[in-house]
């Protein structure tokens, strides 16, 4: 699935995705990046609500677990079981969340926890940033799990 499939995928099956306007600007086997404007975002402040920010980090992270497991089990269900914010600064313009997976051998265990018990965790860290500088930071703990 390339990065145009999986934005229609997102505002198909999450509608909340459609009306902040995400678009994935980058969905690779190691790296997404999701972008949102400010105008759907907004809050009283004129800054982005920060319930969109973490929506848009959390829907990140998810999107990193659902690139991995694309090619090893499709069919497997993603749970974000734990999340943690640090909000940097106010957001004045179009956002951006950026999740990258970690250390080869976290990814490796997580796989391998996966495949003897058809369900394991996986923390990922994500990064947003606005006018190119660090707004927030997010700390995701996900879940991938068979489903039967």
């Amino acid at each position: 699935m390339d990065k145009h499939e999986f934005e229609k995928f997102l505002h198909e099956k999450i509608p909340a995705t459609k009306a902040m306007k995400v678009k994935v600007a980058e969905f690779g086997p190691s790296k997404v990046r999701l972008e949102a404007e400010l105008e759907p975002n907004v809050n009283d402040k004129g800054t982005a609500f920060g319930g969109s920010i973490s929506s848009l980090m959390t829907l990140c992270g998810w999107s990193m677990m659902f690139s991995l497991m694309a090619g090893r089990d499709p069919g497997a269900q993603i749970v974000v079981s734990r999340s943690s914010m640090r909000y940097i600064a106010p957001i004045k313009g179009d956002f951006a969340a950026v999740c990258s997976l970690p250390e080869d051998r976290d990814v490796s265990a997580f796989l391998e926890a996966y495949k003897d018990r058809k369900k394991a965790r996986l923390s990922l860290k994500v990064r947003c940033f606005s006018e190119g500088e660090l707004a927030a930071d997010y700390d995701g703990q996900y879940v991938a799990y068979a489903v039967s």
